[in-house]
């Protein structure tokens, strides 16, 4: 596959597509786009199996550091796509900028099948958990980039959800 530049190894990407595949029918979510390319996999993803698939991300880098697991400072990941490149990249998506939950208000996500959470910081964590949870389907799974080397997004999965699963390539997820 040639998708655009990741930090996310092209195993791991692998892993967490084949742990997506296997998801009920139901949307596909990514909070975290930055360069777009894990968002590419979870693309090829929805247009194979005919799914919505949401991308979130500010476009403007990390929105705020409130919690001293935070590893990053604001504006870190800033170079990333536009929102604009990222519409272009991915015509068949619904590209949405802003700060997650708050850029989700009003939009149809009620049947959440697989959600890649890729947002660093704890709060981001904390806040993308709690508006994700229950529109996660039976079935469903919530990966978690972050875990095992962010300690806010470690501190924010464990104390929302408990220990998560650990999938063969070592990252993290949990399944509902």
């Amino acid at each position: 596959m040639n998708a655009p530049e990741s930090l996310i190894s092209a195993s791991v990407l692998r892993e967490m597509a084949a742990l997506a595949r296997q998801t009920p029918p139901g949307a596909l979510v990514e909070v975290g786009v930055y360069r777009g390319g894990s968002a590419m996999w979870l693309s090829e993803l929805a247009h194979e199996q005919m799914r919505e698939l949401y991308l979130f991300d500010t476009f403007t880098g990390i929105p705020y550091k409130t919690h001293p697991d935070d590893a990053h400072n604001v504006g870190d990941f800033s170079d990333g796509l536009t929102h604009e490149q990222a519409i272009a990249l991915f015509p068949e998506a619904f590209v949405v900028a802003g700060v997650f939950p708050n850029s989700a208000v009003g939009l149809n996500l009620d049947h959440v099948a697989f959600a890649h959470l890729d947002v660093d910081q704890y709060k981001s964590y904390c806040d993308a958990i709690a508006f994700l949870y229950s529109r996660m389907i039976d079935g469903g799974i919530m990966w978690f980039d972050d875990y095992d080397c962010l300690p806010g997004a470690k501190h924010a999965v464990d104390e929302r959800l408990g220990s998560p699963r650990i999938a063969p390539c070592g990252k993290r997820y949990w399944r509902f």
